[in-house]
């Protein structure tokens, strides 16, 4: 077989992989976000210390925005082989870095 042929589908069955991840953990989100509807205390779904300790850490590199539970746990998901420190989280929820 020719080794462009091999490399090629190697390729795409890595891509195949990745995306149908990402595609699992949507759903995660999905599921957690209809659950999560059902707790009456706001600070369960917010994640209020999270947030702040994050926005304090990241206030010179990242213009944080608040997390929810559940978009932290797709976040784990996406970010499964990370640390998922604050400016981790920052990088895969997509905020704006700060210009300096």
């Amino acid at each position: 077989m020719n080794i462009h042929v091999v490399l090629s589908l190697f390729v795409v069955l890595c891509l195949t992989l990745i995306s149908g991840q990402r595609d699992d953990c949507e759903a995660l989100q999905r599921a957690c976000d209809s659950c999560s509807r059902s707790l009456n205390n706001p600070t369960d779904r917010g994640l209020p210390t999270l947030n702040r300790e994050c926005r304090r850490k990241t206030r010179s590199t990242w213009v944080w925005r608040d997390v929810t539970r559940c978009e932290l746990t797709r976040l784990n998901c996406i970010g499964s082989n990370r640390r998922l420190n604050c400016a981790d989280i920052a990088e895969l929820a997509g905020m704006r870095r700060v210009r300096n």
